[in-house]
Order: structure tokens, then C-alpha cells, then sequence
């Protein structure tokens, strides 16, 4: 298995590449921040795990898959660059899933 010599530059988000020793996840931070003010903090707790799991499962399996031209990743090929364009598909798919899930949480228990 290839191993990235320094995954943080390589990995980062296009807009946050330069963004060291700041919190690179700060817009994602903030919009469950939000949620938990409109759902309380409950709520909010559950929908940045449920997002988080969505995120990590789903949306960066595909969008790597598009940017990919969906085809596979090999085991020895580099991650492709995340396109501002990518960025914000997911920071949008982040976003409706924190919501949703905040909005239904208490309706769950």
C-alpha cells in the first residue's frame, strides 16, 4: 500500500490548502453548529455523527469516483484533486444531511 508523505497538503480541500494550523472543517463545523441552535444540542450531536458517517460512506467514495472519471482508484495512484466545483457539491450534501437529520432526531426517540 502506498503511504502519502504528507497526507494534510495532498488531501486538503482547495480553498483550505493553505489554511495551516486552522480548523480545515470550520464550514462544516458551523453548519451543525446551527442546526443545533435551531434543534438544540441533542439533536445537533446525532445529525454531525449521521453526517459524518454520510460523508466518510458515501460522498467521498462517489465524488473520488467522479473525479475519477468513475472508474477505480488503483492502489498506487494518487487520490485526485478536489475541484472547488466537488467542494462545494459536498459542502451542500453536508448540509441538507445535518439538517434532515436534525430535523427528524426528535421525532426518533
Amino acid at each position: 500500500m502506498t503511504q502519502i508523505d504528507n497526507p494534510t497538503d495532498t488531501l486538503a480541500w482547495p480553498s483550505l490548502r493553505h489554511a495551516r494550523g486552522r480548523l480545515l472543517g470550520l464550514p462544516f463545523v458551523l453548519t451543525a453548529a446551527a442546526a443545533g441552535i435551531a434543534y438544540g444540542p441533542t439533536a445537533c450531536a446525532a445529525a454531525l455523527l449521521i453526517a459524518s458517517m454520510a460523508n466518510f460512506l458515501v460522498y467521498l467514495p462517489l465524488t473520488v469516483l467522479t473525479l475519477n472519471g468513475g472508474a477505480a482508484l488503483h492502489e498506487d495512484a494518487p487520490a485526485p484533486p478536489l475541484t472547488p466545483r466537488a467542494y462545494v457539491v459536498l459542502f451542500l450534501l453536508w448540509t441538507v444531511t445535518v439538517w434532515v437529520a436534525a430535523a427528524l432526531t426528535p421525532h426518533l426517540s
